[in-house]
């Protein structure tokens, strides 16, 4: 994963009018998020889908929420180059003057959209969060930055005082995660998954975590985000890592299955976003895994990363 890049925005807002978010919070950012995007940018808005737009080659929101590769083998429908790390809080409402903060990872070569992103998160505090039939809850954006949780680095990118936004070119590397790894313990590795996390293997869902199934959609993560957003081939042994993964014990299960749905008003029809979320630990020879489950902090895994699902960290006493 020589060439594969990451950059971690984070967007700091403080409310200008009460604002009311349920307990996981990343549907409705996300939706908000999009629904800004095709407000102010979308060319055909009128359409059911950017899969039938003719501009969906050029278009940079179609790149952002709605990726279209009418050639590709795997379908039409390609992953989304970012992921959402919402507010991770069981806080719901927010007065006037409170301050909250999320996040927005984009990988390789989605960089070229970030002011898209700066734009439409100022436009999501204008329009505002929540049920637009009643009142919604309004904010302002008051800084963003961009961070290197690796390293501890960071670089303020906008602030509200001069509203001038700068290069957000503070990537996490690959170099930054064989460092970050090479103090892990190899042999047991506890994860915390702090949303909920919806794996789908030969179409059912997985409710009893194991090693191999998660490893296996992180590898595909992984393969698709390098493929498609940096332009390299993942030179790894697929079968092997998947064949090793299955002597890798749970010595320890925390999680809890919780049932979710996210409505969409556009398409007038609710979407299962449910997943497993809680602590699980793991013994064996995760040595060639560590790498990977640190860029898994990163990227997600599974189902619905841009909302937020999928995002775990990695808990180690080593450290």
């Amino acid at each position: 994963m020589i060439q594969f890049k990451a950059y971690k925005l984070e967007f700091i807002c403080e409310t200008t009018a009460p604002v009311s978010l349920p307990r996981f919070k990343g549907s409705t950012l996300r939706g908000s998020f999009f629904g800004a995007l095709r407000q102010d940018f979308c060319l055909n808005r009128n359409l059911n889908t950017c899969l039938d737009c003719p501009t969906s080659g050029v278009c940079p929101i179609c790149h952002l929420v709605a990726t279209v590769e009418r050639d590709n083998s795997r379908g039409a429908e390609i992953p989304r180059p970012f992921a959402l790390e919402p507010v991770m809080t069981e806080k719901t409402q927010y007065a006037s003057g409170e301050l909250f903060s999320f996040g927005i990872t984009l990988f390789g070569e989605s960089l070229n959209l970030f002011p898209y992103a700066i734009l439409a998160v100022r436009r999501m505090g204008e329009i505002g969060l929540g049920n637009q039939k009643v009142a919604p809850g309004r904010f302002i954006l008051k800084s963003a930055r961009v961070i290197n949780p690796l390293t501890g680095a960071q670089k303020s990118i906008y602030t509200e005082n001069t509203r001038i936004v700068q290069v957000p070119d503070l990537a996490v590397t690959n170099r930054d995660v064989l460092i970050y790894s090479s103090g892990l313990n190899p042999s047991n590795l506890s994860l915390s998954l702090i949303s909920p996390l919806r794996l789908v293997i030969e179409s059912a869902l997985v409710q009893k975590l194991t090693f191999r199934p998660f490893i296996q959609r992180l590898l595909r993560r992984l393969t698709d985000l390098s493929d498609y957003y940096c332009k390299e081939k993942l030179e790894l042994n697929f079968p092997v890592l998947l064949k090793q993964a299955e002597e890798v014990r749970v010595t320890q299960d925390d999680t809890r299955w919780i049932d979710l749905s996210s409505y969409s008003s556009r398409r007038q029809a609710s979407t299962p976003v449910g997943g497993l979320i809680g602590n699980i630990s793991f013994a064996g020879n995760l040595k060639e895994y560590l790498p990977l489950l640190v860029w898994g902090q990163i990227t997600h895994v599974g189902k619905d990363a841009t909302r937020g699902n999928g995002w775990y960290r990695i808990a180690d006493s080593s450290l």
